[in-house]
């Protein structure tokens, strides 16, 4: 199925473009559907050249090392595009992508993107400034593992989560609109399980609340504020 040019203006990378400029883009689009803990791409995999974007849903980067060990890189939302190597690499999967919940992806052909980009500049634009948010993003996430203790590290994913997916307001607090198991906390900010729940139980109790299956509420947001610094 083809995406319409109202679905496509959802995408950030063309958010500030008139539906109607999208249209050339319509018959080189494809929506796929995908159920929750579908695998996307596998690491290693070879992409077709084409534009890949969510346009709603949830989807899990994640890394996996020669010992088997799963490192999550990043949680990507609605509007977001992943699958770079696609349009400006090798091709080649760097990572495994999961769907965390039921999602729409769209694909474009390149060609046709590159195509769209000489009559409108503005989307190449667009394209640079998502992936230089990224690169920012990762010299945040290696500084934060090379210099900061832990702690710190586990309270600003709590926030920076807080930040780019939206709370919730209950009673108890803030609630993440999005989940962050122990596991996955662990795996992103490069400490153990054990390690993840003793902070959470310890350190940051005062600040924020667990619950099972990684329900985070923010009681205290100052207090975590004091300790992502």
């Amino acid at each position: 199925m083809q995406a319409t040019a109202e679905q496509l203006a959802i995408l950030n990378i063309f958010a500030q473009l008139d539906p109607q400029a999208l249209e050339p883009l319509v018959d080189a689009s494809l929506v796929q559907g995908y159920q929750r803990g579908d695998i996307l791409i596998h690491e290693g995999d070879r992409f077709p050249p084409k534009l890949h974007a969510i346009l709603d849903g949830r989807l899990l980067v994640q890394k996996i090392a020669a010992s088997g060990k799963e490192t999550t890189l990043r949680q990507l939302s609605a509007g977001e595009m992943f699958a770079a190597p696609a349009l400006f690499g090798d091709s080649i999967a760097p990572a495994t992508v999961t769907a965390l919940r039921d999602t729409r992806i769209v694909t474009i052909d390149k060609a046709a993107l590159l195509s769209a980009i000489q009559s409108t500049p503005e989307i190449a634009l667009q394209i640079l400034q998502c992936f230089n948010q990224r690169l920012q993003e990762m010299h945040q996430t290696i500084h934060g593992l090379i210099s900061e203790r832990a702690v710190v590290r586990l309270a600003r994913l709590i926030l920076y989560t807080a930040d780019r997916y939206g709370t919730e307001l209950t009673e108890a607090g803030a609630r993440l609109n999005t989940k962050l198991p122990h596991q996955q906390m662990a795996r992103m900010v490069g400490i153990t399980y054990e390690e993840s729940v003793r902070m959470i139980k310890k350190d940051l109790h005062t600040a924020i609340e667990y619950n099972r299956g990684g329900v985070i509420i923010i009681r205290d947001a100052a207090v975590l504020q004091s300790m992502a610094v």
